[in-house]
Protein backbone atom coordinates (compact mmCIF):
# COMPACT_ATOMS: atom_id res chain seq x y z
CA UNK A 1 0.00 0.00 0.00
CA UNK A 2 1.55 3.26 -1.07
CA UNK A 3 2.04 6.09 1.38
CA UNK A 4 -0.30 9.04 0.86
CA UNK A 5 1.49 11.90 -0.83
CA UNK A 6 1.99 15.12 1.09
CA UNK A 7 -0.24 17.99 0.17
CA UNK A 8 1.62 20.69 -1.73
CA UNK A 9 2.40 23.80 0.31
CA UNK A 10 -0.16 26.56 0.07
CA UNK A 11 0.91 29.23 -2.35
CA UNK A 12 2.38 32.29 -0.65
CA UNK A 13 0.01 35.22 -0.86
CA UNK A 14 1.46 38.02 -2.92
CA UNK A 15 1.24 41.32 -1.07
CA UNK A 16 -0.51 44.19 -2.75
CA UNK A 17 1.42 47.35 -3.54
CA UNK A 18 -0.33 49.09 -0.63
CA UNK A 19 0.65 46.29 1.76
CA UNK A 20 4.27 46.41 0.59
CA UNK A 21 4.36 50.16 1.06
CA UNK A 22 2.91 49.80 4.56
CA UNK A 23 5.52 47.17 5.44
CA UNK A 24 8.32 49.45 4.26
CA UNK A 25 6.95 52.38 6.28
CA UNK A 26 6.65 50.27 9.42
CA UNK A 27 10.20 48.98 9.05
CA UNK A 28 11.52 52.49 8.41
CA UNK A 29 9.67 53.77 11.47
CA UNK A 30 11.40 51.23 13.69
CA UNK A 31 14.86 51.81 12.20
CA UNK A 32 14.65 55.62 12.13
CA UNK A 33 13.30 55.84 15.68
CA UNK A 34 16.05 53.54 17.01
CA UNK A 35 19.03 54.73 14.97
CA UNK A 36 18.12 58.27 14.00
CA UNK A 37 17.69 59.39 10.42
CA UNK A 38 21.36 60.15 9.72
CA UNK A 39 22.66 56.83 11.04
CA UNK A 40 19.92 54.66 9.54
CA UNK A 41 20.36 53.12 6.10
CA UNK A 42 17.94 51.77 3.55
CA UNK A 43 19.77 48.43 3.77
CA UNK A 44 18.69 48.24 7.42
CA UNK A 45 15.13 49.19 6.49
CA UNK A 46 15.05 46.49 3.80
CA UNK A 47 16.38 43.86 6.21
CA UNK A 48 13.93 44.82 8.95
CA UNK A 49 10.99 44.80 6.55
CA UNK A 50 11.97 41.57 4.80
CA UNK A 51 12.03 43.30 1.42
CA UNK A 52 14.68 44.18 -1.11
CA UNK A 53 16.27 47.59 -1.31
CA UNK A 54 15.14 47.73 -4.93
CA UNK A 55 11.53 47.34 -3.78
CA UNK A 56 11.93 50.33 -1.46
CA UNK A 57 13.01 52.43 -4.44
CA UNK A 58 9.86 51.38 -6.29
CA UNK A 59 7.85 53.22 -3.63
CA UNK A 60 10.20 55.95 -2.40
CA UNK A 61 12.79 57.84 -4.43
CA UNK A 62 15.13 58.32 -1.47
CA UNK A 63 15.62 57.84 2.26
CA UNK A 64 14.53 61.45 2.74
CA UNK A 65 11.25 60.86 0.89
CA UNK A 66 10.61 57.85 3.11
CA UNK A 67 11.23 59.98 6.21
CA UNK A 68 8.89 62.69 4.93
CA UNK A 69 6.11 60.15 4.36
CA UNK A 70 6.45 58.93 7.94
CA UNK A 71 6.57 62.40 9.47
CA UNK A 72 3.56 63.57 7.49
CA UNK A 73 1.48 60.54 8.46
CA UNK A 74 2.22 60.64 12.17
CA UNK A 75 2.07 64.42 12.62
CA UNK A 76 -1.46 64.41 11.22
CA UNK A 77 -2.45 61.29 13.16
CA UNK A 78 -1.31 62.76 16.47
CA UNK A 79 -2.90 66.17 15.88
CA UNK A 80 -6.16 64.54 14.81
CA UNK A 81 -6.27 62.43 17.97
CA UNK A 82 -5.64 65.39 20.27
CA UNK A 83 -8.14 67.68 18.53
CA UNK A 84 -10.90 65.04 18.41
CA UNK A 85 -10.39 64.11 22.07
CA UNK A 86 -10.51 67.74 23.19
CA UNK A 87 -13.57 68.53 21.09
CA UNK A 88 -15.52 65.58 22.49
CA UNK A 89 -15.97 67.23 25.92
CA UNK A 90 -17.29 70.64 26.95
CA UNK A 91 -15.64 71.95 30.11
CA UNK A 92 -12.23 73.64 29.61
CA UNK A 93 -10.64 71.51 32.34
CA UNK A 94 -11.92 68.31 30.68
CA UNK A 95 -10.69 69.48 27.28
CA UNK A 96 -7.17 70.06 28.55
CA UNK A 97 -7.08 66.71 30.27
CA UNK A 98 -8.52 64.91 27.23
CA UNK A 99 -5.88 66.41 24.95
CA UNK A 100 -3.05 65.43 27.29
CA UNK A 101 -4.44 61.92 27.66
CA UNK A 102 -4.78 61.52 23.88
CA UNK A 103 -1.13 62.41 23.39
CA UNK A 104 0.03 59.99 26.08
CA UNK A 105 -2.17 57.25 24.62
CA UNK A 106 -0.49 57.83 21.27
CA UNK A 107 2.90 57.53 22.98
CA UNK A 108 1.80 54.28 24.61
CA UNK A 109 0.41 52.77 21.39
CA UNK A 110 3.06 54.05 18.96
CA UNK A 111 6.24 54.73 20.94
CA UNK A 112 8.42 54.51 17.83
CA UNK A 113 6.27 57.15 16.13
CA UNK A 114 6.55 59.53 19.07
CA UNK A 115 10.32 59.05 19.17
CA UNK A 116 10.41 59.85 15.47
CA UNK A 117 8.53 63.10 16.16
CA UNK A 118 10.38 64.24 19.29
CA UNK A 119 13.98 63.20 18.70
CA UNK A 120 16.66 64.00 16.12
CA UNK A 121 15.52 67.63 16.14
CA UNK A 122 18.95 68.64 14.82
CA UNK A 123 17.81 67.23 11.47
CA UNK A 124 16.17 70.13 9.57
CA UNK A 125 13.36 68.02 8.11
CA UNK A 126 12.47 66.40 11.44
CA UNK A 127 12.76 69.81 13.10
CA UNK A 128 10.35 71.33 10.59
CA UNK A 129 7.84 68.52 11.18
CA UNK A 130 8.17 69.01 14.93
CA UNK A 131 7.58 72.75 14.50
CA UNK A 132 4.48 72.02 12.44
CA UNK A 133 3.19 69.63 15.09
CA UNK A 134 3.76 72.19 17.84
CA UNK A 135 2.16 75.02 15.83
CA UNK A 136 -0.97 73.03 14.96
CA UNK A 137 -1.33 71.69 18.50
CA UNK A 138 -0.85 75.18 19.94
CA UNK A 139 -3.43 76.61 17.52
CA UNK A 140 -5.97 74.01 18.61
CA UNK A 141 -5.17 74.70 22.25
CA UNK A 142 -5.44 78.47 21.78
CA UNK A 143 -8.84 78.12 20.13
CA UNK A 144 -10.13 76.33 23.22
CA UNK A 145 -8.55 78.85 25.61
CA UNK A 146 -9.46 82.18 24.07
CA UNK A 147 -13.17 81.91 24.87
CA UNK A 148 -12.39 81.64 28.59
CA UNK A 149 -9.63 84.24 28.78
CA UNK A 150 -10.22 87.13 31.23
CA UNK A 151 -10.35 90.70 30.05
CA UNK A 152 -6.85 92.18 29.82
CA UNK A 153 -5.79 94.84 32.31
CA UNK A 154 -4.50 98.21 31.11
CA UNK A 155 -1.02 97.69 29.69
CA UNK A 156 -1.44 93.91 29.22
CA UNK A 157 -0.76 92.19 25.94
CA UNK A 158 -3.78 91.52 23.72
CA UNK A 159 -5.73 88.43 24.77
CA UNK A 160 -4.82 86.59 21.53
CA UNK A 161 -1.10 87.16 22.15
CA UNK A 162 -1.24 85.99 25.76
CA UNK A 163 -3.24 82.92 24.76
CA UNK A 164 -0.73 82.11 21.99
CA UNK A 165 2.13 82.25 24.52
CA UNK A 166 0.33 79.94 26.95
CA UNK A 167 -0.83 77.57 24.19
CA UNK A 168 2.74 77.14 22.87
CA UNK A 169 3.99 76.56 26.41
CA UNK A 170 1.42 73.83 26.98
CA UNK A 171 1.78 72.16 23.57
CA UNK A 172 5.59 72.12 23.67
CA UNK A 173 5.78 71.04 27.30
CA UNK A 174 3.34 68.16 26.97
CA UNK A 175 4.96 67.01 23.73
CA UNK A 176 8.45 66.76 25.19
CA UNK A 177 7.24 65.31 28.48
CA UNK A 178 5.60 62.51 26.48
CA UNK A 179 9.02 61.79 24.97
CA UNK A 180 10.53 61.69 28.47
CA UNK A 181 7.79 59.35 29.64
CA UNK A 182 8.76 56.78 27.01
CA UNK A 183 12.04 56.32 28.89
CA UNK A 184 10.37 56.30 32.33
CA UNK A 185 7.48 53.93 31.85
CA UNK A 186 7.60 52.95 35.53
CA UNK A 187 5.78 56.25 36.15
CA UNK A 188 2.01 55.59 35.82
CA UNK A 189 0.24 57.49 33.06
CA UNK A 190 -2.32 58.78 35.56
CA UNK A 191 0.47 60.31 37.65
CA UNK A 192 1.90 62.08 34.60
CA UNK A 193 -1.52 63.51 33.73
CA UNK A 194 -2.06 64.64 37.32
CA UNK A 195 1.29 66.44 37.40
CA UNK A 196 0.56 68.21 34.12
CA UNK A 197 -2.92 69.23 35.25
CA UNK A 198 -1.50 70.53 38.54
CA UNK A 199 0.90 72.73 36.59
CA UNK A 200 -1.27 73.86 33.70
CA UNK A 201 -4.85 73.76 34.89
CA UNK A 202 -4.28 75.24 38.36
CA UNK A 203 -2.29 78.04 36.77
CA UNK A 204 -4.87 78.67 34.03
CA UNK A 205 -7.74 78.62 36.50
CA UNK A 206 -6.05 81.26 38.64
CA UNK A 207 -5.50 83.41 35.56
CA UNK A 208 -9.15 83.18 34.53
CA UNK A 209 -10.09 84.34 38.03
CA UNK A 210 -8.01 87.48 37.52
CA UNK A 211 -4.95 86.46 39.56
CA UNK A 212 -1.55 87.50 38.21
CA UNK A 213 2.08 87.08 39.15
CA UNK A 214 2.42 90.81 39.71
Amino acid sequence: MSEPSEAPPAPRRRLSAADRRAAILEAALQVFSERGFKQASLDEVAERGGVSKALIYEHFASKRELQLALLDAYVHDLIDRVVRASAAVEAPEDRLRAGIEALLEFAEERPAALRLLTRNVDDPVAGAALDRLREEAAAACAELMVAHAPEPRPGDLPVETTVAILAHLIAGGVQFLAGWWLDHRDVPRAAVIEALMDLYWVGLERLTQGEHWK
